[in-house]
C-alpha cells in the first residue's frame, strides 16, 4: 500500500513512529478545532456538514488538506493506506471530498492499552 508523505516519524512517546500523514493530521485538527472538538473530548459534537461548509466558505483553510486529498484521489496511488485515528471522527467529511469509496479497516485496541500508551 502507498502512504505518501511526509509522515510523522518516531518520537519519545512512540519510538517506532506514528506513520500518519502530517498534512491530513493537521487538516483533521483544523476541521475539529473549529468546532471545539478534540481527539480526546467532545467528539460527539463533530458535524461533517459544518466542516464541509467551513471549507467551502473558507472559514477554515484547506491548505494542509490539499496535498493529502490529491494523493487520495490520484488513481495511480491505489491501493493507498491512510492512518490517522482522527479519521474516526472526520471520515464523513473526507468521503464527500474523495473521488472513490475507500475500503475501511477498523482496528480495535483494548482501552487499557490505550490508557497506558497515553500515560507514557
Amino acid at each position: 500500500y502507498k502512504v505518501g508523505g511526509p509522515l510523522i516519524g518516531a518520537s519519545f512517546d512512540n519510538e517506532k513512529g506514528f506513520y500518519e500523514r502530517i498534512d491530513i493530521v493537521l487538516q483533521n485538527d483544523e476541521f475539529m478545532n473549529k468546532q471545539g472538538v478534540y481527539w480526546s473530548s467532545n467528539v460527539i459534537n463533530y458535524d461533517y456538514e459544518k466542516a464541509l461548509a467551513d471549507k467551502e466558505t473558507k472559514t477554515i483553510t484547506f491548505d494542509h488538506g490539499k496535498p493529502g486529498l490529491a494523493f487520495l484521489n490520484n488513481p495511480s496511488n491505489a491501493p493507498w493506506l491512510q492512518k490517522d485515528p482522527r479519521m474516526c471522527i472526520t471520515l464523513k467529511t473526507w468521503l464527500k471530498l474523495m473521488n472513490n469509496a475507500p475500503a475501511v479497516v477498523f482496528t480495535y485496541r483494548h482501552p487499557l492499552e490505550v490508557a497506558m500508551s497515553l500515560k507514557k
